[in-house]
């Protein structure tokens, strides 16, 4: 009977294992294929457009956290405003208005824009406000007592369907879920292991891709990422990778966790994707570029070197068809940086700017 039991044991791990490898791509190249010095974006880059954004005295940019690019607009979250810009920079309008009162938010946590509509997620009101393109109010509906208080960012999978990414709260860990906004029903997606100790922590400022209709995010510390649609991308690394078990311990989750994990397999903080390429970045310190088609990849320092002949890739904030969208405040760059960007700017203008839009369009 113990052969048995023994026999049967082996088997279910071995179809467990295999079962896992199936459903699984790896990805080769992050341990060998890394270097301190940039690489040129001409390997995966195929265009660079910069478009300034005009200054306006109503509309005053301190640090944009959240961008989307729509038929030709882009919307953008900063300071608890969301500010649309045309095709050109120029400012065109608000979405929405701060105040207690119906149809207006105190608390933006995040925004989506589809089927030609902007949604803002209120964390405060616990409530999701509708608004057509140009910001005419239209309806809101409350979220599920506790829905929206921890939200970070979200996007619809399907008319109905809110994929969501969640800060880490004490024990408050379902860092993805999803909500049926027309049965009100909302499920975890997945959880991690790690707590916070009175603070509200994000798995990264942008820690799920949005493509084609496929959902890539990232976890802490994990060397998969995981996808709603297709096959989990698990990375080759001869790194220790950290278990659940290693992760149960930490109850005092923070940026500065990583710090004492760096000979570790750390992660990534932000993942975007294009047609054949995944960009993953891990704070400001390095970013991962993985070939989709070959399922190689190569890692570099996110630094800036001002000898370089090549245009850097700066302040990844979203991306959209096959562009990533960077945004720059201008002030801190100055010297052989900061005209190498006029040589890039899209539409030429006689007006001064601090932030710019970059676009760059990927192969």
């Amino acid at each position: 009977m113990r052969k048995i039991l023994a026999l049967a044991l082996f088997f279910l791990i071995t179809s467990c294992a295999k079962e896992r490898a199936c459903n699984e791509v790896v990805i080769n190249g992050f341990d060998d294929n890394y270097s301190e010095e940039n690489a040129p974006l001409s390997s995966f880059v195929d265009k660079i457009e910069v478009i300034p954004l005009k200054r306006s005295p109503e509309a005053i940019l301190t640090g944009p956290r959240k961008i989307v690019c729509y038929k030709d607009k882009f919307y953008m979250l900063d300071n608890n405003r969301l500010f649309c810009y045309g095709a050109s920079g120029d400012f065109i309008c608000f979405i929405g208005e701060r105040g207690h009162g119906h149809g207006e938010y105190i608390n933006i946590a995040t925004f989506v824009v589809f089927n030609d509509t902007v949604w803002l997620l209120d964390s405060f009101k616990n409530t999701m406000m509708t608004y057509t393109l140009d910001g005419t109010f239209v309806s809101e509906q409350e979220a599920p007592q506790g829905t929206l208080a921890n939200v970070e960012d979200a996007v619809f999978e399907e008319k109905g369907l809110l994929f969501m990414a969640n800060y880490i709260f004490n024990d408050q860990n379902a860092v993805y879920t999803r909500w049926n906004t027309s049965t009100n029903q909302v499920d975890v997606v997945e959880k991690t292991p790690l707590q916070t100790d009175g603070t509200k922590e994000a798995v990264g400022m942008h820690s799920f891709s949005d493509y084609a209709g496929n959902i890539r995010y990232i976890l802490p510390f994990s060397d998969v990422i995981k996808s709603t649609k297709e096959h989990a991308l698990r990375f080759q690394t001869a790194k220790k990778v950290l278990t659940d078990s290693d992760l149960e311990g930490m109850t005092n989750f923070s940026i500065m966790t990583y710090a004492d994990h760096m000979d570790d397999f750390v992660g990534f903080n932000n993942i975007f994707e294009t047609k054949n390429y995944l960009l993953l970045t891990f704070s400001n310190l390095e970013y991962v570029v993985v070939d989709k088609n070959s399922n190689e990849c190569f890692r570099r320092m996110y630094r800036y070197n001002e000898d370089a002949e090549a245009f850097p890739l700066v302040n990844i904030l979203s991306s959209t068809g096959d562009a990533l969208i960077g945004v720059i405040e201008m002030e801190r760059y100055d010297g052989k940086l900061k005209n190498k960007i006029q040589e890039y700017i899209s539409v030429p203008s006689e007006e001064d700017y601090d932030y710019a839009i970059v676009m760059y369009h990927a192969k």
